[in-house]
């Protein structure tokens, strides 16, 4: 595998194209919820597989509710969403819910809006599409995620890191986009692309 990295250059033409993914992707999220929501700046990074695994062990204590939903396309690959325990009961009090059969729903479908929200917008400014499946959820510690088979796929990731935040309580939640290798490469040629248009 040749690791593949973004130079400065294009981590902020993508962190561009993020802001404007994420700004829909609040309004949406808000609207859903009947509540004042904000998304704080994407923190955007590569990092290989075992890396990412190693980060989650540094968080074996903590058990997270894991949702994800694979994308097909030119740009192809899978987003991964993760909620604390605290935050996922700040959700439910929230919207009133009984029981965690109703917490799964709110958080499958908070899932599918902040995942195909943000990568249909990321698409669409770099003038492509994708298609998502269903999305699935479980709750696993962190430090047993390395044999979920959702990573199995992957040698790189993109990590894109936000804080999911409303006026009364606070919610947060973390995205990570992974991408098969072809996919980044592509990627970094679309950002090139758009660089030359700016330059």
């Amino acid at each position: 595998m040749i690791e593949i990295n973004l130079s400065e250059d294009e981590k902020d033409v993508l962190q561009e194209l993020m802001n404007v993914a994420y700004g829909n992707a609040t309004a949406i999220v808000a609207d859903m919820l009947d509540a004042f929501a904000s998304l704080s700046i994407p923190n955007i990074k590569i990092m290989n597989i075992r890396e990412l695994l190693n980060t989650f062990h540094s968080l074996k204590g903590d058990s997270y509710f894991f949702s994800t939903q694979a994308f097909v396309g030119e740009f192809s690959g899978e987003c991964a969403f993760f909620i604390d325990n605290e935050s996922a009961n700040n959700l439910a009090i929230h919207l009133e819910l009984d029981g965690e059969e109703d917490l799964n729903d709110a958080i499958l479908e908070l899932t599918n809006i902040l995942t195909s929200t943000l990568t249909t917008r990321l698409a669409k400014e770099m003038n492509t599409q994708v298609q998502f499946a269903l999305p699935s959820i479980s709750k696993i510690p962190l430090n047993e995620m390395g044999s979920n088979n959702a990573f199995k796929q992957y040698s790189q990731v993109i990590v894109i890191d936000t804080q999911l935040n409303f006026h009364d309580q606070k919610i947060n939640g973390e995205i990570f986009i992974l991408t098969k290798d072809g996919s980044i490469k592509w990627l970094k040629n679309q950002l090139n692309d758009i660089l030359k248009t700016i330059i």
